[in-house]
């Protein structure tokens, strides 16, 4: 071995061993980064030279930079993420809802008793001013109660479908910058260069991806990307992305998902996505509020329609009849009010069938006793005390339900993270002393190096 073999290896040792305290180095300066996987350089021997004596070393070399990353644990903790997400975004709502409907902000249930209450009281003693008059303060703090739930749950499902439309393009921001990280890899592998920075910047707008919308994905040969919907539709191929759309149907003015392909002609696939926060929002527009929507408004359409059926028929002290609650035909409770003939005057309250006969107290009584008849709504025979409090409680066990599921995916999704902080972590006592490790290696190699610089001006000296 010559000399220049001697520099030559400790060049080569000086080189790899500063390569691996540099990836130390990054792994300690991204130890709080997120999603970041722990790197080491894979130090190989390098090909021995072949001499009169045998083969002969030829030192060290980095062989390539290994990346501590478990694709595996990374899918299951990206399909953990859909489910936790899509958790977080119900009880989020929920827990809104249900201070909209809770008793004790609304009186619902409690403004249903005092107004069927006053219609007892108005039998006992139809020709009193003060009992028409309670009974009709007690249909305005009614109607009012039931508008407010109305228009509050109303901006709760118009905000919730805002962010679907935001939500969407949040998705398709990603998409492209998958797609761009797609790109940046494919060159870094044509040119020989590292790539894992880039390869942990796409994993974690996968994850952020995976929280939006429920998606399956795989790398190639290459380590490109590929990002379909769980239905198969393609979202990001290498580097071309297929946009989704948020397109404003007539028939409810809301928000529907579509895949616009590559083509003009968009699909729905609303209906198609199964999880993430994206889901979520759609589910709780499209299913919850709505749903709670649907059963004030048949609660509100019932009681004006049963209350005005009856009082109709009746006459009130002027002697005329009319409706008690303003007759409407759409948007029951968000147009809940009462007449504008009681809301006039309390004396155009019906309380009698015979005009002749304004003491009669029949009319009164038949609504009173409506307070806890059986009716039907929304297909279900209940009473209106039972209504209204059945909405109380239903979204209180959703808002529960989703807190306990919410909890729940987070423990789940907190013992992924300890698997991969365990395989993908920086641990800064392993690295520092992997740290000093390799710098006595390094000061060794350059010992090496300056053996290798006496012995040649040895050599030299002797040829003069």
């Amino acid at each position: 071995m010559s000399i220049a073999s001697i520099f030559n290896i400790a060049k080569n040792a000086m080189f790899a061993h500063q390569a691996s305290i540099q990836v130390i180095s990054n792994n300690i300066a991204n130890v709080n980064t997120p999603g970041y996987a722990r790197q080491e350089a894979v130090l190989v021997e390098d090909s021995a030279a072949g001499t009169a004596h045998g083969l002969l070393g030829n030192g060290v070399k980095v062989e390539s930079v290994l990346s501590y990353y478990d694709k595996y644990l990374e899918s299951s903790m990206a399909k953990e993420n859909m489910s936790l997400e899509e958790q977080k975004t119900y009880a989020q709502y929920f827990g809104r809802v249900e201070s909209i409907l809770d008793e004790s902000n609304t009186k619902l249930t409690s403004n249903i008793v005092t107004f069927f209450n006053s219609w007892q009281d108005l039998s006992t003693d139809p020709l009193s001013v003060t009992s028409r008059t309670n009974a009709a303060i007690a249909g305005v703090n009614l109607t009012n109660g039931v508008r407010s739930i109305y228009g509050e749950l109303k901006d709760i499902q118009t905000e919730v479908d805002d962010i679907v439309y935001q939500k969407v393009s949040d998705i398709n921001d990603i998409l492209h910058s998958i797609a761009t990280l797609n790109g940046q890899i494919h060159l870094a592998n044509a040119g020989g260069s590292e790539n894992q920075a880039f390869i942990n910047q796409r994993s974690q707008l996968v994850n952020r991806l995976s929280g939006m919308i429920d998606v399956q994905y795989f790398t190639d040969k290459d380590n490109g990307l590929t990002v379909m919907t769980s239905g198969g539709k393609p979202l990001v191929d290498k580097g071309a992305v297929f946009e989704l759309g948020a397109e404003k149907l007539l028939a409810d003015n809301m928000y529907r998902i579509t895949w616009n392909g590559n083509s003009s002609n968009s699909v729905d696939i609303t209906d198609t996505i199964h999880s993430g926060s994206l889901k979520g929002l759609v589910d709780l527009r499209d299913n919850h509020i709505s749903g709670f929507i649907s059963t004030i408004n048949d609660l509100a359409q019932s009681i004006m329609t049963e209350v005005n059926k009856i009082h109709s028929t009746g006459y009130n002290a002027n002697g005329t009849t009319n409706n008690f609650f303003k007759n409407v035909t759409r948007d029951f409770a968000g147009n809940f009010v009462i007449s504008d003939e009681v809301k006039a005057d309390p004396n155009n309250i019906a309380t009698t069938s015979s005009a002749a006969n304004p003491s009669n107290n029949d009319i009164a009584l038949a609504i009173a006793n409506l307070g806890t008849a059986s009716v039907k709504i929304k297909g279900r025979d209940t009473t209106y005390v039972d209504c209204g409090s059945s909405i109380a409680s239903r979204i209180g066990s959703l808002s529960r339900n989703a807190k306990e599921l919410s909890e729940y995916h987070q423990d789940l999704m907190a013992t992924m993270q300890k698997q991969r902080d365990s395989v993908s972590g920086v641990s800064i006592d392993e690295e520092m002393s992997n740290l000093i490790k390799f710098q006595y290696a390094y000061q060794a190699a350059a010992r090496l190096f300056s053996t290798a610089e006496s012995l040649f001006n040895s050599l030299l000296e002797i040829g003069r």
